[in-house]
């Protein structure tokens, strides 16, 4: 055992599970939990009254000071908030049991980001290596690595030139 790991295998403290730490009564930890539960309250009455397809793509993600800030999906959905804004404000005002803000600022933030990078990818591939890569499925024997190969070859013919 090197230096380092020798200190840590003569203590004999059991490992805490995340339940314990959570349900432990630290300030800190009540703090945060307090916020998450401030948070998802205001996230749930934000889309109780907005509009049906505006209501899915937005969510509370933080509260600085006496400005809430919200979160959507894309700056299109972003856009559609902003014009509900002095509505989402006054409907929040109303709640009693959420603090009273003054403003609301909107930013983008994505919930699934590798989604989001996936769709922007955009494959190319050259009519060159398409024939090698056709070249290379028509002589593998494998069947299931040869209808896939061609499948990728198909990719160059489906891809638009601009």
């Amino acid at each position: 055992m090197g230096p380092l790991l020798s200190g840590l295998a003569m203590t004999s403290v059991p490992p805490k599970s995340v339940a314990n730490w959570l349900q432990q009564r630290s300030e800190h930890m009540s703090t945060l939990l307090r916020q998450v539960r401030l948070l998802n309250q205001t996230t749930n009455v934000i889309r109780k009254n907005l509009p049906e397809p505006l209501s899915m793509h937005c969510h509370a993600v933080n509260i600085d000071g006496d400005t809430l800030v919200v979160g959507c999906d894309s700056s299109t959905w972003a856009a559609k908030l902003r014009f509900q804004l002095p509505y989402v404000l006054s409907l929040l005002k109303d709640h009693r049991d959420l603090p009273s803000f003054c403003q609301i600022r909107v930013r983008v933030q994505p919930l699934d980001k590798g989604k989001v990078r996936s769709q922007n990818r955009r494959f190319f591939m050259s009519e060159r290596v398409s024939t090698l890569i056709t070249h290379a499925a028509d002589n593998t024997i494998d069947p299931q690595l040869k209808a896939a190969l061609h499948r990728l070859s198909q990719r160059a013919k489906s891809v638009r030139k601009y």
